[in-house]
């Protein structure tokens, strides 16, 4: 990729990245306030969900305009069956070898205890939604369309991965590989079957055990 092109993609992602800050966390963080202030969901939620739901309609046409990817086969990205067996392996891992919470696991837990319904829609559906397409789908589409060794697969993955973590706030070594193993996992999906939907798929499975998992562990306790 010539620096020219680089630098111009590097701003559309970049444009991308802020419009996500600034947009979907701008309806997020009114949506909290309005119902922590005491405003019925019934009114509050439905308004979320068409702003939500458009803000991710338009991305989602951005991400698809004009869009080629090109990835070499290989054992690593041509299994669309691995990338669920290690969601699958790592999420029962995580159950029997619990470590400390992330600052983004707190923030999750309190969300769900106090909105439970809110926190559905953001954790279950728009974060993996919107998180996909900002670190895997435009990050491919703008700084890594031809992923034609398996080197730049890697690297790819190396660097998806790691925004992915740096974005949920990972606080120490431990969190930062929890996250990153995930987000290579989600990676694999994304280039296994060359279409993010497969890797909105897994990141939606896992939200939703972790949401049921919140959930039920604070119903019993």
């Amino acid at each position: 990729m010539k620096l020219k092109t680089f630098l111009t993609n590097f701003g559309l992602y970049l444009l991308a990245f802020l419009s996500y800050l600034f947009i979907f966390f701008t309806i997020v963080a009114y949506t909290v306030r309005y119902l922590t202030g005491g405003t019925s969901q019934l009114l509050i939620l439905p308004i979320f969900v068409i702003l939500a739901s458009l803000y991710s309609f338009a991305m989602w046409k951005w991400y698809q305009k004009d869009w080629k990817l090109e990835i070499k086969n290989t054992k690593l990205s041509s299994s669309i069956w691995l990338p669920s067996v290690l969601l699958l392996a790592f999420i029962i891992f995580q159950q029997l070898v619990p470590n400390e919470s992330s600052a983004n696991q707190n923030t999750a837990v309190e969300l769900i205890q106090q909105q439970p319904a809110f926190a559905f829609l953001y954790m279950v559906i728009f974060a993996p939604i919107l998180e996909e397409l900002l670190t895997r789908g435009f990050l491919a589409k703008f700084l890594f369309p031809d992923q034609n060794s398996l080197a730049k697969i890697l690297l790819y993955l190396t660097v998806s991965a790691s925004f992915f973590s740096l974005l949920h706030m990972s606080s120490n070594l431990v969190q930062f590989l929890v996250y990153f193993i995930l987000g290579a996992i989600f990676g694999l999906g994304y280039l296994a079957k060359k279409d993010l939907r497969y890797s909105i798929g897994l990141h939606l499975a896992n939200n939703l055990i972790d949401f049921v998992l919140i959930v039920f562990f604070s119903l019993t306790n």
